[in-house]
């Protein structure tokens, strides 16, 4: 998709990227800041939304939404095709190509929106639960906007307009609260999240269409003329996707196929808040790694030194929520869910694991995308996807507890450890240099969390929620400001910062 017209249409400006390296990394790092605060501002009303949600949506009626869930994330999924992350990739773009995979997405939106409807009903079988259906049917809708909001996403994000994306998708999802919110008010039961999901897209498209005042040309005046290459890495990029959702999800259809709906409930709600930091912080961050790193993608010195950089900030936000996760289980299910959920709490403590690994895992799946190798990261979630479900399928008669550690175990020991490898192999970025800035942030966390599990927790036992987060919160915050000021690239950078913004 490096063809460009000899004739240029005005709008090809939209898609220029002119920025050096210098330039990059300062505006890398400016955007990086603040998709960090609105990501903590879009986690703050995503636990309010589940801590309410929870509260006026029992488990039992909950679990109709969560039977559902699966099928739903991967028609979303498979509705992208990845060529979202084509439009970002490509060095050089048209109009008229962006064009052409607009409505390419739209087309394979539409497949994926009728079969996620066609589904309903053998689903409704499966499950054993006739709620299922309308359910199926009316997300549906939501598949194919979610495939159109993806295209402007993805424009807004090539040229590194972070902060308008961000202010339109955190607006996005509070409107989608607010709707489920009045909607479970109403009474209106399990149909309160679904509402909420289908809400999210619809915000969207319609924010960021009024954010970049770009629309399509007309399928006749689009540039298919390259769109092969664009399919063939957007190929590998949807199926590495979908695979990854159904290990993430598969969880779920095994629990209810053969524990019932109230195991499967306490399943997704645990997964779902442990995964929560790092979709918060990850996917937000996706938004800088992925254009950023490809720029870089022809300078292996620049590149290294990148990905390093942007990992390890990652890991400096997601490794302490992961300690605190593991460490305050019983007083964040008892202050987020209520007392109905008390039997997450263990499922809790070892989802934490996913959260631990979030940095460098998701880290690397931006580096495969943007060195153009969507191809072995999708082999590498093809294994996952395989060692993930065996073990879960092994551990089912022992569990939803049994389940959920053998597959945070096999996350962390087996799946990680293949990532590394593939990208040593398929991109400048060495085994060696990942275990160089990765080791330590892994053996901080490690020892801080068995520290206070053993000395501090007993001693809280009692306690009620707030003082007892209120306490590991501040021990931990104390533990990483002291990492931070210890090491002396981190102290300087946020000594910068503290003068920039004292400069404001």
């Amino acid at each position: 998709m490096a063809f460009v017209p000899p004739h240029a249409d005005p709008r090809d400006k939209l898609f220029e990227l002119e920025l050096e390296h210098r330039d990059l990394g300062r505006k890398a790092g400016g955007a990086s800041i603040y998709v960090l605060f609105m990501a903590f501002l879009k986690a703050a009303q995503q636990l309010g939304s589940i801590a309410i949600i929870a509260r006026l949506v029992p488990p039992e009626d909950f679990a109709v939404f969560a039977l559902a869930m699966p099928g739903v994330v991967l028609a979303t999924v498979l509705s992208n095709f990845g060529l979202p992350e084509a439009i970002i990739q490509k060095k050089v773009i048209s109009h008229a190509q962006v064009s052409a995979l607009f409505w390419s997405n739209a087309a394979v939106g539409l497949l994926a929106s009728l079969g996620l409807a066609a589904l309903s009903v053998p689903a409704a079988g499966w499950f054993n639960e006739p709620r299922v259906t309308p359910i199926f049917q009316a997300i549906a809708a939501s598949v194919l906007l979610s495939a159109l909001a993806g295209q402007y996403v993805a424009i807004m994000r090539r040229t590194l307009k972070i902060r308008v994306t961000e202010r339109a998708t955190l607006t996005a999802e509070l409107g989608a609260t607010a709707v489920a919110i009045a909607t479970a008010l109403m009474g209106w039961s399990y149909w309160a999240p679904v509402l909420q999901q289908i809400a999210i897209p619809v915000f969207t498209l319609i924010l960021l269409m009024i954010a970049t005042r770009w629309l399509p040309s007309g399928p006749l005046r689009s540039d298919f003329g390259d769109i092969r290459s664009a399919l063939s890495f957007g190929g590998y990029v949807a199926g590495s996707s979908i695979l990854t959702r159904m290990s993430q999800y598969i969880g779920s259809t095994i629990t209810g196929i053969l524990l019932g709906p109230t195991p499967t409930a306490l399943y997704y709600r645990a997964t779902n808040l442990a995964m929560l930091p790092q979709r918060r912080v990850m996917v937000p961050l996706s938004s800088v790694f992925g254009p950023t790193l490809a720029r870089l993608q022809d300078d292996p010195e620049a590149l290294t030194a990148m990905f390093g950089r942007l990992v390890s900030r990652a890991d400096l936000l997601l490794n302490p929520i992961a300690v605190g996760i593991a460490c305050g289980a019983p007083w964040i299910v008892a202050l987020m869910l209520g007392p109905d959920w008390t039997d997450v709490t263990p499922l809790l403590f070892w989802s934490s694991l996913f959260t631990l690994g979030a940095g460098l895992r998701n880290g690397l799946q931006y580096l495969f995308f943007a060195c153009g190798q969507s191809r072995p990261f999708f082999w590498v979630s093809v294994l996952r996807f395989a060692v993930v479900a065996l073990s879960l399928w092994l551990m089912a008669p022992y569990g939803i507890e049994a389940m959920i550690a053998a597959y945070m175990l096999t996350e962390l020991f087996v799946i990680l450890p293949a990532l590394v490898f593939a990208a040593d192999r398929t991109t400048p970025v060495s085994w060696r240099a990942v275990a160089g800035f990765a080791w330590f942030d892994f053996a901080f966390a490690a020892a801080l969390g068995a520290l206070l599990l053993a000395v501090v927790v007993p001693r809280i036992e009692g306690w009620s929620a707030v003082p007892a987060l209120a306490l590991l919160g501040g021990l931990i915050g104390a533990a990483y400001l002291a990492k931070v000021l210890l090491t002396p690239e981190l102290r300087g950078e946020m000594l910068r910062l503290v003068r920039r913004a004292a400069a404001r």
